[in-house]
């Protein structure tokens, strides 16, 4: 399909961590200790089936990059099973589809059961992608079983005019036929908005809330312009100038200790916790906006260090643990919006411990 016009938002300069002061760390930092137990624990649940890969895929010696891939698209397909997508849909949406490996396994462990649309803003030959693969797999799928021909389309749009009821519903209008499920392994910061606002303005128009499952990453280049959760952020009692703050340092949830992260690998099964759909989020942040506004910010002011003794007393370890509950908040503000606009089940969960971007936002009706 060809392109559609691009759109400016999601697309303004970043501010340098450079540019954000010690004291601008430890007013958001004192807002977030107060935040932080009003919110829900984001349990760890990484799915990982046998019959959604084979285990030789992962164990690539040459290529431990590649296995991580491999385990992360087998939990997001597991999480999706889990919610009956793979049961009742019919048509998978790929956002940010890169070269589709997130379809190609899709395709694989359905058996050609699902229509792929592959959304990105690049254009991808043939030679770098899957398509072909996944038209090949369909045809063999079709002389093998006799069943009608799947279909797989790659649309290249940027996601912020994305027309997402176009790909819910059919040529002629019809949305009774296609049960469509959105799923995505990377939708870097503001594009993540941008495609639930798609997702918001497609229920609005043709009242369908496809199941969805995306994996969150890049917070740092969110946007407050496009930031789908601002309604979340703004109730409690965050600003503009905390927004871009956060996005600035939550780069530091990079510096998280790698040690530990292959430490929980090792121990994922003692990890595993049940899920269990978020709280009504507005009415969290109405009793954090309590909270804070119990506050004497001047007086809390006086308490601080300069921003040069911060500065070199933070911790490497505190830095990361502030960019990791940085990025979780973003994406509670993101929950909060999908249950705006109307799902009855919203989720958080710690889908894999192989990344630092370890969170899934999983909803449906």
């Amino acid at each position: 399909m060809s392109h559609q016009p691009e759109t400016d938002l999601g697309k303004r300069s970043r501010s340098k961590i450079s540019n954000i002061t010690g004291m601008q760390v430890q007013s958001l930092l004192h807002k977030l200790q107060i935040i932080q137990p009003f919110l829900p624990n984001i349990p760890f649940c990484e799915i990982i089936s046998d019959q959604d890969y084979d285990k030789g895929e992962a164990n690539v010696s040459n290529n431990e990059k590649n296995g991580k891939h491999v385990l992360q698209e087998v939990s997001i397909i597991g999480h999706l099973r889990r919610i009956q997508a793979l049961k009742t849909c019919n048509r998978a949406i790929e956002l940010g589809a890169g070269t589709a490996r997130l379809s190609d396994r899709l395709q694989k462990v359905t058996e050609c059961k699902l229509d792929h649309v592959l959304i990105d803003r690049q254009e991808f030959h043939d030679n770098h992608c899957r398509n072909r693969i996944l038209k090949a797999r369909i045809c063999k799928c079709c002389k093998d079983t006799g069943k009608d021909r799947r279909k797989v389309e790659r649309v290249t749009v940027d996601i912020g005019s994305l027309k997402m009821e176009q790909f819910l519903c059919e040529v002629d209008g019809d949305c009774n036929k296609i049960q469509a499920l959105c799923m995505s392994k990377h939708l870097c910061g503001p594009a993540c908005d941008l495609a639930l606002s798609s997702l918001s303005r497609a229920v609005d128009k043709i009242n369908c809330m496809p199941p969805t499952a995306i994996a969150t990453c890049c917070h740092y280049l969110c946007d407050w312009d496009c930031f789908s959760g601002k309604d979340f952020w703004i109730a409690l009692g965050l600003t503009e100038e905390d927004f871009i703050v956060a996005t600035t340092v939550s780069q530091w949830a990079s510096l998280q200790d790698k040690k530990k992260m292959k430490r929980d690998s090792s121990n994922k099964n003692d990890l595993q916790e049940s899920i269990t759909p978020l709280p009504n989020l507005f009415q969290v942040a109405s009793q954090i906006k309590d909270a804070l506004a119990n506050v004497d910010e001047e007086e809390q002011a006086n308490n601080f260090i300069s921003s040069q003794e911060f500065e070199r007393t933070f911790s490497r370890e505190a830095k990361a643990q502030l960019g990791i509950r940085l990025k979780q908040l973003f994406d509670f503000s993101r929950a909060s919006f999908c249950q705006q606009i109307g799902y009855e089940h919203v989720e958080l969960v710690r889908y894999t411990t192989l990344s630092v971007e370890n969170r899934l936002l999983i909803m449906y009706k």
